[in-house]
């Protein structure tokens, strides 16, 4: 292969790793708007509190967990099921995701048991989750 050719090959890779890592960074913010919009239609946010400045009152009285500063993969007391034994999780994908689809599983020491089954898509739950990971400073 001639210098000419073998230049042109490496140009098109490097300008394909771009529009991929540009495609992929779209999409992750994309994921993030859409799950801030479900958070919001599904009512997550009448209990759980997101920003500092907006009060949550419902929370507040249940005890609900807080998204705001540091708490993506965290440790955090929990009972497994309703007044159940006390064990220690760490926040994360596994963690989250069951949360959603099985609130009553695991309940935050502390807290009010008083979330229900949210109904809905292993889509939506992921869309959610990295909405609420992106809050994790």
């Amino acid at each position: 292969m001639n210098d000419r050719l073998i230049a042109i090959i490496v140009f098109i890779g490097i300008v394909g790793c771009f529009c991929q890592h540009k495609l992929t960074a779209e999409t992750k913010d994309d994921i993030i708007k859409q799950g801030k919009a479900l958070f919001l239609a599904k009512s997550c946010a009448l209990c759980h509190q997101t920003d500092d400045n907006v009060p949550c009152p419902a929370g507040d009285a249940l005890k609900s967990p807080k998204f705001i500063g540091k708490f993506w993969g965290t440790k955090r007391k929990v009972h497994i099921g309703i007044g159940g034994p006390v064990e220690e999780v760490v926040l994360d994908d596994e963690y989250f995701l069951e949360s959603i689809e099985k609130p009553l599983a695991k309940i935050v020491k502390g807290s009010v048991p008083g979330m229900a089954p949210l109904p809905t898509t292993e889509e939506e739950r992921t869309a959610i989750m990295a909405y609420i990971k992106s809050l994790s400073k």
